[in-house]
């Protein structure tokens, strides 16, 4: 089974990048205020990291693929021939869509790379793999890909389909975009779901996304002609997993965290070794205590989330952590 890999990366500490930035959002006027921090834009060099995580757990991947603005990694070998840097004009239909600062819309277009596998794994730049892995682990035999979920069993409950269900502080762009993608779901094809994502990487299937392109055209196109976030945003990947589930085109799998007591961690880990997952959000005191677990863990895959409260010095945690982790540079680095 060929397997792609497929990052969505960003420097935001570039001039040009920023400048352009800068202009869209003035010529725009009012944009939603999240939408243009700069956790969103951070470069922390976690994609080199990332890469050496592929590059050390997972070898059997195809090609590695890496959507950004005119922009390359300083240290990217890009002579690799297993690389390619993919510029959003090359995969945008519509170029006046460009430039973009909005994650939704440029995965309503990933799926237009030219010579991606028909199986490829989205990652961003801030998610690894811990631990080895085999295509066994992202898609079954007959390449249905799995869709990770954060509960064993999900239960229906009001905030699926009502954000101002929630509280306060857990309504943003992010959630919100959930909820309508859920919506758009029941409310075009009559179909509901309530399971929750992991915020990790995704096995993707390309034919899928291109027919979930064809059945939702004006909400992919909308979304993709969204320069910056915007309430009424869709997240296709999220749409994927809904719909592929709904439909058994996916199978659900479970990620248990290693970020709970460690005796429950390491009896289910037994049994169920595979689907480990670790998570942290960066703004967190105890962040050491986090990154140790996931460190003495070595979870199958785990994602490091850049907050908007996330100090300076824990991203220089982070980044010894990352060192540690993987000390040997990968294939892809000059």
């Amino acid at each position: 089974m060929k397997i792609d890999v497929v990052y969505t990366w960003v420097d935001g500490s570039d001039p040009v990048w920023e400048n352009k930035r800068r202009l869209k959002a003035d010529e725009i006027g009012k944009v939603l205020k999240e939408s243009i921090n700069q956790a969103l834009f951070s470069n922390n060099e976690e994609l080199k990291y990332s890469l050496r995580s592929i590059d050390k757990f997972a070898p059997w991947i195809n090609k590695v693929f890496i959507v950004t603005d005119n922009q390359i990694p300083k240290w990217l070998k890009i002579e690799n021939k297993k690389l390619q840097i993919i510029d959003h004009t090359e995969i945008f239909k519509n170029s006046s869509h460009l430039p973009t600062f909005n994650a939704s819309a440029i995965e309503t277009n990933l799926h237009h790379i030219n010579d991606l596998s028909e199986n490829f794994i989205y990652f961003n730049d801030d998610m690894f793999l811990g631990n080895i892995c085999h295509p066994h682990f992202f898609y079954t035999s007959k390449g249905i890909p799995f869709i990770y979920t954060s509960e064993i069993l999900p239960l229906p409950n009001k905030k699926a389909y009502n954000i101002k269900k929630r509280k306060k502080s857990k309504i943003n762009y992010y959630q919100n975009a959930i909820v309508e993608t859920r919506k758009l779901l029941k409310n075009k094809l009559g179909l509901s779901t309530f399971i929750n994502i992991r915020h990790s990487i995704k096995p993707l299937k390309k034919s899928l996304l291109y027919k979930l392109e064809e059945l939702f055209k004006a909400e992919f196109n909308k979304t993709s002609n969204s320069n910056f976030r915007i309430d009424g945003d869709i997240l296709p990947i999220h749409l994927f997993a809904f719909y592929s589930s709904v439909k058994k085109l996916g199978k659900l799998k479970y990620l248990i965290t290693n970020d709970v007591k460690a005796k429950k961690f390491d009896l289910f880990s037994k049994f169920y070794k595979k689907f480990t997952f670790g998570f942290i959000n960066l703004h967190e005191s105890d962040i050491e205590d986090h990154l140790d677990r996931i460190l003495n863990a070595k979870p199958f895959t785990f994602c490091l989330n850049q907050t908007p409260e996330t100090p300076p010095e824990n991203l220089i945690k982070v980044k010894n952590f990352l060192e540690k982790y993987f000390p040997e540079k990968s294939q892809f680095e000059k």
